[in-house]
């Protein structure tokens, strides 16, 4: 299937997508606008922010030509050849949040925009300067929902009143993580702190989560291997249940990305939370593990 095939097909099933890519490299508009185009009234799009506004670390063939002029002639590098955050002065942040919006503002447009993600990195500590800059996020995206996701303890749960308070404040929507219990992990916290309220499930693959604590380079499929059982999703339900009562709208999204895992827990959910799917649509969720290997 081509991708214009596949997206329209996932639309038939599904209402909502998060969109990964953006988190790499700012997309087009051209592309934004194609993605209106191809799925139906009512659907939306997360779409995750982009490295550079995230703390993380951006590859540099990544960056579009307007940062590249803004940054010194010898930029600090990682280890791993990425262009260290830290160098990019203010100018850049400034940009890149411009040129991101203006890719994502057809999706706006179109009332077809769910939240945007902003996945912190994992070394980004709670302190002062970072309460402030996620204080600033509305008035650098005027008009897009937020969602914060915390990958450091912390945040959650060493000063979770603060942080939680800041994102009332903001009306930021607090990211609730389903991951590993690993000494490192933020715990998952059933918490609204916005009119949406967001879940983000990532499988519970200790090993694969352990491996990169460690120092090791995981392949994503590695990380994220994992198929929820019934069980597992019963589990959580009660919590997207009542964060409902809590909030106007609850997105929850599979990052359990390995083979067709996402898809058949998400089939799981929509049957759990007794949400209707295409006829025949449902069986997928039963199908024998390694069917795809």
């Amino acid at each position: 299937m081509t991708a214009e095939a596949r997206l329209r097909f996932y639309a038939r099933v599904f209402d909502t997508v998060e969109i990964n890519s953006s988190y790499y490299a700012i997309p087009a508009a051209r592309n934004a606008a194609l993605w209106v185009d191809r799925t139906p009234p009512g659907f939306c799009f997360h779409i995750k922010a982009y490295s550079l506004m995230t703390g993380h670390h951006p590859r540099a063939e990544t960056l579009p030509a307007e940062l590249q002029r803004l940054l010194p002639d010898r930029p600090p590098r990682t280890r791993r050849g990425e262009v260290d955050w830290a160098g990019f002065p203010r100018e850049a942040y400034l940009e890149a949040f411009r040129l991101f919006r203006a890719a994502v503002l057809p999706l706006a447009e179109a009332g077809k925009l769910g939240y945007v993600l902003f996945q912190l990195a994992p070394w980004v500590r709670y302190g002062r300067p970072w309460l402030e800059y996620l204080a600033s996020l509305p008035e650098r995206l005027p008009g897009f929902r937020i969602a914060v996701e915390f990958r450091n303890r912390s945040w959650l749960p060493e000063h979770a009143d603060a942080t939680l308070a800041t994102l009332r404040g903001a009306r930021l929507a607090h990211v609730i993580v389903d991951a590993p219990v690993t000494v490192n992990a933020v715990p998952r916290l059933p918490v609204a702190t916005a009119p949406v309220a967001v879940f983000r499930l990532h499988g519970r693959n200790a090993e694969g989560w352990l491996r990169q604590l460690r120092g090791e380079e995981p392949a994503v499929r590695e990380k994220y291997d994992y198929l929820y059982s019934e069980a597992e999703l019963l589990e959580i339900r009660p919590e997207v249940e009542r964060v409902a009562g809590e909030s106007e709208q609850v997105f929850v999204s599979f990052n359990n990305n390995n083979r067709d895992y996402p898809v058949r827990n998400a089939l799981m959910l929509k049957r759990l939370l007794r949400q209707p799917t295409p006829g025949g649509l449902e069986r997928l969720e039963n199908l024998p593990r390694d069917l795809f290997a």
